[in-house]
C-alpha cells in the first residue's frame, strides 16, 4: 500500500512530507485507494506559518 507521510508540529499543524509508491504501483501514475497515513516524529517547534520573524514580538496564542 502507497504511504504518505506526515509530521504534526507543536503548533498542531499537520504537513505532509513525502509519499513512498508501493511496488505494485512504482514509476506509474497510480496511487492506493486509500492511501495509508504515516506519521514522523514530532519536531520540538512549530510549523514555519506560526513563527515570527527575528526582532518581533513573541506571538502568543
Amino acid at each position: 500500500m502507497c504511504i504518505q507521510y506526515y509530521r504534526i508540529y507543536t503548533c498542531g499543524c499537520k504537513r505532509q512530507e513525502e509519499f513512498v509508491q508501493c511496488d505494485e504501483r512504482l514509476g506509474t501514475n497510480v496511487r492506493c485507494d486509500p492511501v495509508r497515513q504515516k506519521p514522523l516524529p514530532a519536531p520540538l517547534h512549530m510549523c514555519i506559518r506560526h513563527m515570527v520573524d527575528e526582532g518581533k514580538d513573541e506571538m502568543h496564542s
